[in-house]
């Protein structure tokens, strides 16, 4: 190998040749040095090849960093607008009535129940009123099965509208609805 360099050793270089062969300034070149970009033989001077090869390992390795930098932060954002999309979606549901609220459901239901249970405490009065005096088995059945029935649709009356009635969210999206109009 040549000599490079004004350096009496050979393939050694000062840390201004070697900022003028990689257009760098000496400051730059010193922190580079700090991150190991390069190979220091002893002060303010460097192994040209030695230096030349790790040089190229670290720009391959920021690269690859960045890459990995760049790939997780669009990942993040994907996941990010992925879970943006789904509250909206969620929130939509629930302002349109197709979907409800925990605490709106555990509200209807148990208003739902706590009807249902004051009617089968009442059934015994008022099946009894309308048995007392009938004598014939099958029409006793008969008055208890109409009378149960009539019990039992509490139960069966779902309506939907209760639980968007009862909804906070329903006001949002009659809100939402007047500010586009507005906007439009």
């Amino acid at each position: 190998m040549t000599q490079v360099g004004s350096g009496e050793k050979e393939g050694i270089v000062t840390t201004s040749e070697l900022a003028k062969i990689l257009g760098y300034t000496t400051a730059r070149i010193r922190q580079l040095e700090k991150e190991n970009a390069f190979v220091k033989v002893d002060r303010g001077q460097y192994d040209l090849t030695k230096s030349i090869h790790a040089y190229v390992d670290y720009q391959v390795k920021k690269k690859v960093e960045d890459v990995d930098e760049d790939m997780n932060k669009t990942k993040e954002e994907t996941l990010w607008t992925r879970a943006r999309r789904k509250k909206s979606e969620l929130e939509y549901k629930i302002m349109s009535g197709e979907l409800h609220r925990s605490e709106d459901v555990e509200e209807v239901m148990n208003q739902m129940l706590a009807s249902f249970r004051a009617q089968l405490l009442a059934f015994p009065t008022k099946a009894a009123a309308k048995v007392t005096g009938e004598t014939e088995i099958m029409a006793i059945k008969e008055l208890l099965r109409v009378e149960i029935y009539e019990v039992m649709e509490e139960l069966s009356n779902y309506d939907p509208n209760v639980f968007y009635e009862i909804s906070k969210d329903n006001i949002h999206l009659e809100a939402e609805l007047v500010d586009t109009d507005a906007k439009n």
